[in-house]
């Protein structure tokens, strides 16, 4: 599910779309255009899509409005098709979306950056089976 990105607005809360720019030879997406609910704006930023085959997926920003975003995924099978999903995310809203958001909607940003994608995948997960 976290390495199909197109489908990420459907379990991540901030993510409103994801636009696929490149593939990998692999044909996995390589390069995505994500576009964020950013509380008071919506903010666009390109990332670079990487893979350890069954073991991580790692998201850097490659351009955009955010001055700095990377997501990591982990992955480890603990067998009988359960598997232990671990994720850490580094950001940096910039100067401008700074300025926009502060105190209270920043804290808002911050969860819906780095807290909400685990529990959404959880979430989404346990309604699918």
């Amino acid at each position: 599910m976290v390495c199909d990105t197109p489908r990420t607005p459907e379990w991540q809360e901030a993510v409103a779309a994801v636009e696929v720019l490149e593939r990998d030879r692999d044909g996995r997406t390589s390069l995505v255009r994500t576009s964020i609910h950013a509380i008071l704006a919506r903010v666009e930023v390109n990332l670079r899509v990487t893979y350890e085959e069954g073991r991580s997926l790692h998201m850097e920003r490659e351009s955009g409005d955010l001055k700095h975003l990377t997501v990591a995924w982990t992955f480890e099978d603990l067998g009988d098709g359960r598997t232990h999903a671990s994720f850490q995310t580094e950001f940096d809203p910039g100067p401008v979306l700074s300025l926009l958001a502060k105190g209270p909607l920043f804290a808002r940003l911050e969860t819906l950056l780095t807290q909400q994608p685990p529990e959404g995948l959880k979430q989404a997960v346990a309604t699918r089976s």
